[in-house]
């Protein structure tokens, strides 16, 4: 049976079955975007729920785009009742201005792999274009997608992941230089 119908139908089987169908791809999402486990999941647990309560507004196409979307509106809904703003990426001749991440850090992502240096990157990018990121690179969303998951226009979507990887270029430069542009 279709899973819309499914839980248009008998909303708590239904329910279930979104979980086991997606559940744990949305809780590695919202991990990678909140980086606090409880809130994680938390939060992908509540997006779950408001997929079932609102399955009416689903108009077909990939699931998870569609759960992501809630994710990402209900984690900016989060942030904004705490008082939280969106952080504001430096510009490029601020980049020396931001605070120093730690004793040596060239030492430490030298001892990781590349793959936990990319990571440990892309966690260090304000939430605004860490989102991007996390939903075009791994969850390989087409940009259309990503902007859609964000609520975003096409255009701003394709300037925030263009910041981003600016300042993933930034950050990494001094672990794997200029040759890997």
């Amino acid at each position: 049976m279709d899973l819309v119908c499914q839980i248009r139908k008998d909303p708590e089987s239904g329910a279930r079955r979104l979980f086991a169908e997606h559940g744990a791809r949305l809780r590695a999402f919202a991990l990678r975007l909140c980086e606090d486990p409880a809130a994680a999941d938390d939060l992908a647990l509540r997006a779950l729920s408001r997929a079932v309560e609102r399955i009416g507004q689903f108009r077909g196409g990939d699931p998870h785009t569609w759960l992501c979307s809630i994710l990402v509106r209900m984690r900016r809904s989060d942030l904004r009742r705490a008082g939280v703003r969106a952080e504001r990426a430096a510009e490029p001749g601020e980049l020396d201005a931001l605070p120093d991440p730690g004793p040596d850090p060239l030492a430490a992502l030298v001892a990781r792999s590349d793959a936990e240096a990319v990571a440990a990157a892309v966690s260090r990018l304000p939430e605004l274009y860490r989102a991007v990121v996390l939903l075009r690179y791994w969850e390989e969303f087409s940009l259309a997608d990503t902007a859609a998951a964000l609520g975003v226009p096409l255009g701003t979507a394709k300037f925030r992941l263009t910041r981003a990887r600016a300042l993933l270029r930034a950050d990494l430069e001094p672990l794997f230089g200029k040759e890997h542009r």
